[in-house]
């Protein structure tokens, strides 16, 4: 019996009966090692069973798991993006084929095209699938267990002026300035918008109410004076349960893709995405000294650390921080700081 590394990954070797058998044991060396012991242990109390290899590929799978995932994930149109593109590459491959040195080419070539944040989302799908394959009797070990993520640089976040939000607004349409004002006074995401429904919102007591939110979580943003005055307006002219209605059909909004990308060519704003208005909203609360609990709140993150880096957005904040100090340490210490005229040495007198 031994154990030996194949291309990424540990292969346990065994005899069972007189005959070689050969086992695939993960990509970590212990991990073999406590696979080979059982298989020892199996064998020597007749419990060990021959187990057939499965011969699912990634894309049967795959399948599979889209049933699950539009049953149990709110997410799943993120999923089935994502085998757009990996399909392609894995979809004809046995699930027992696939290798972490197979993943990690694959990370290599897909970043040539697409943003790290976006490779990482890929791979995580991958080795969601591979939990699940493992759970259901589908598969062994889960390649991507070995895999690092790519680092992501979430700080360069497109964080609007109070002058280009102002050139926005101009520029957007009787449709889309509601929207966009929406999510610029609430931080909300755009599908809670276009699915926000008047019974989610009461404005006698101000507020709105998400009940399906991305975290699971139910969450009460408070409607400020602007906004009221924008949905007031809206609310005299309802004929539907939606707050948000297309101008001509009067149908529920399903999209704003079309009239954003032509408020911003308008506006002549560079690189800006609807989702960036939810950056703007939380990074202009920071700038204006709201501390940093309340606006997690306020966007409905899980962990405060998804909030922590809008932090960085106000730098004018620090230097109001740091200005505190001039009153009560600067009084204090200030005289130190005071160039003072050197005395003169005293004279001695001296009797004779």
């Amino acid at each position: 019996m031994s154990i030996r590394r194949e291309k990424g990954r540990y292969v346990i070797d065994y005899y069972y009966q007189g005959v070689r058998r050969r086992e695939v044991a993960g990509t970590n060396k212990r991990e073999a090692e406590n696979i080979l012991a059982i298989r020892k242990a199996e064998i020597l109390q007749g419990r060990y069973q021959i187990k057939k290899p499965s011969t699912m590929t990634f894309a049967e799978f795959s399948e599979i798991y889209m049933v699950y995932a539009k049953a149990n994930k709110r997410s799943w149109l993120r999923d089935y993006t994502s085998l757009k593109h990996l399909l392609p590459a894995f979809g004809a491959k046995k699930l027992s084929d696939i290798t972490t040195h197979s993943i990690e080419d694959y990370k290599i070539k897909r970043l040539a095209n697409v943003k790290p944040g976006t490779v990482n989302r890929e791979i995580v799908l991958i080795k969601r699938e591979f939990n699940l394959a493992i759970a259901w009797g589908n598969a062994s070990v889960n390649p991507v267990k070995g895999v690092k993520l790519f680092r992501e640089d979430n700080i360069q976040e497109r964080i609007l002026t109070r002058d280009e939000i102002t050139k926005l607004l101009a520029a957007c349409s009787d449709y889309s300035r509601p929207i966009v004002l929406t999510a610029l006074h609430t931080g909300m995401r755009k599908g809670e918008i276009l699915g926000l429904k008047w019974g989610q919102v009461d404005l006698e007591k101000r507020v709105i109410t998400i009940l399906f939110s991305k975290s699971g979580r139910v969450r009460k943003i408070p409607i400020n004076s602007v906004l009221l005055e924008v949905l007031k307006g809206l609310k005299e002219k309802a004929t539907q349960e939606y707050v948000f209605t297309c101008v001509r059909t009067k149908a529920p909004a399903g999209k704003i893709q079309t009239a954003w990308l032509t408020a911003i060519r308008k506006s002549g704003i560079i690189r800006c995405r609807f989702h960036d208005l939810r950056h703007t909203f939380a990074s202009h609360l920071i700038a204006n000294g709201v501390d940093i609990v309340t606006v997690k709140e306020l966007l409905g993150h899980a962990d405060i650390k998804m909030t922590m880096r809008y932090a960085h957005a106000a730098p004018e904040t620090k230097l109001q921080a740091v200005a505190t100090l001039e009153k009560s340490v600067g009084e204090v210490h200030s005289h130190y700081l005071v160039t003072r005229p050197k005395m003169a040495k005293p004279v001695v007198v001296v009797k004779r």
